[in-house]
């Protein structure tokens, strides 16, 4: 457990402490701990009540430990990724977090009454020493006790100096009474080690949920796309062509029919560029071919569909999961498109290799370089990709190439 740089200060160099930060961060702290008590105090009867109180007081301990120059607490583990609010309520209330959020509210009475006592004293001295030389100075006798009676100019200085070597004892009370709790925060509060794991399980778990949403809306646009736009377009040039027979059957010999003829015959053209774009967007989409043999098959697809030389190296890849071999072919689609439409290039290399469980694959390109590491939506979204895979997207492009984007994921084979 990391040691409070408040309490370290105050070992190293006691007197020198007094002049720096420590005692007024470490004041506020305190402060705050006899407030929150005496609100501990009142919703502890309120046996529903308290642990959301105790929930709310860990958020903010986990704050409040960086006056005393401890780190910040890492947050409680978020959510799991069911939308429903009573299943989250219920994983929270099973959570060991909880529990241990409301040992903490118990265990901060102590301490929180003991600083609220500090600070009455504190607050009694330091407005005795400020008091008394202004009461003596209009010619008003100070009763301290029942027989001292301060009168004098002298007799009002020492208890002025009483009084602060009061405050000064007293800050170094409450700088340990900080400390103290802190250090109490950071031991019931601090995420365990199962707990990380947890944590990063639900995020795994919230990114492939995410991943296979997106997956799923991008196989509805495919299918209504395949079943709607491309089917009504190839019946419109069937449509066409046969008006373009009966025209040349009903209109006689002559510019005007020669003109009509050619005029649907750039509509039907048209129409087919119109049914081949498409075609090319939805193979883009999702290829068959990755459905049905994986990755390394449609990369090689997609290659030889390439107008320039393009190389596909892969280092024996196994079949994925679905939702990550189309984030993959996503990525390497967006990368040779982007390379071949706008850097101009003659050659492209994709490489795939595994290395224990992690998976990278990279392309290259010899174009004219300068892509923007961090903008241009080509790029944000294969960054997009690989952050929802728990991946990391590196761009490096100098001006005058070569260009190489790579994403590292890791190396989920699919089941079964």
């Amino acid at each position: 457990m990391p040691e409070s740089r408040a309490w370290s200060a105050a070992c190293d160099a006691p007197w020198r402490f007094l002049l720096s930060r420590w005692p007024w961060t470490c004041l506020l702290y305190t402060t705050v701990s006899a407030a929150v008590a005496w609100i501990s105090l009142v919703c502890l009867p309120l046996l529903v009540l308290f642990p959301a109180w105790a929930v709310a007081l860990a958020a903010v301990e986990r704050r409040l430990v960086a006056l005393v120059g401890l780190p910040r607490l890492t947050d409680g583990p978020p959510p799991p990724p069911d939308r429903r609010t009573f299943a989250r309520l219920v994983a929270r209330l099973r959570s060991p977090l909880l529990r241990r959020e409301i040992g903490y509210a118990l265990a901060q009475l102590m301490p929180g009454l003991l600083s609220f006592v500090v600070l009455i004293l504190a607050s009694t001295a330091a407005v005795t020493g400020i008091a008394t030389p202004v009461l003596v100075t209009t010619g008003r006798p100070v009763q301290v006790t029942g027989s001292l009676v301060i009168s004098g100019g002298l007799g009002a200085t020492a208890v002025s100096l009483a009084c602060a070597v009061v405050v000064l004892g007293l800050a170094y009370v409450w700088v340990l009474l900080s400390c103290a709790q802190a250090a109490l925060a950071s031991a019931l509060l601090s995420p365990r080690l199962e707990e990380l794991q947890t944590q990063v399980t639900m995020l795994a778990q919230a990114q492939i949920a995410e991943l296979n949403r997106f997956e799923r809306e991008r196989q509805r646009v495919e299918r209504d796309l395949h079943d709607g736009v491309q089917r009504h377009l190839a019946v419109a040039s069937l449509h066409l062509g046969m008006l373009e027979l009966d025209l040349q059957k009903l209109l006689p010999p002559g510019t005007a029919r020669t003109d009509a003829l050619a005029t649907l015959d750039a509509a039907r053209a048209e129409t087919e560029q119109a049914l081949d774009a498409l075609r090319t967007t939805v193979h883009g989409m999702r290829p068959h071919t990755l459905i049905e043999d994986g990755l390394g098959a449609a990369l090689r697809e997609m290659a030889a569909r390439l107008p320039v030389p393009a190389t596909v190296e892969v280092d024996d890849l196994r079949r994925l999961p679905a939702e990550v071999e189309a984030s993959l072919y996503y990525v390497a689609n967006e990368a040779v498109t982007n390379a071949v439409r706008h850097a101009a290039a003659n050659r492209l290399v994709v490489r795939t290799a595994t290395t224990g469980n992690r998976l990278t694959m990279t392309i290259t390109d010899d174009g004219t370089g300068g892509a923007n590491p961090i903008g241009g939506t080509g790029i944000l979204g294969m960054r997009e990709r690989a952050s929802l895979l728990g991946g990391e997207l590196t761009v490096s492009s100098p001006p005058g190439g070569p260009t190489t984007i790579g994403i590292e994921v890791p190396h989920m084979p699919a089941s079964g």
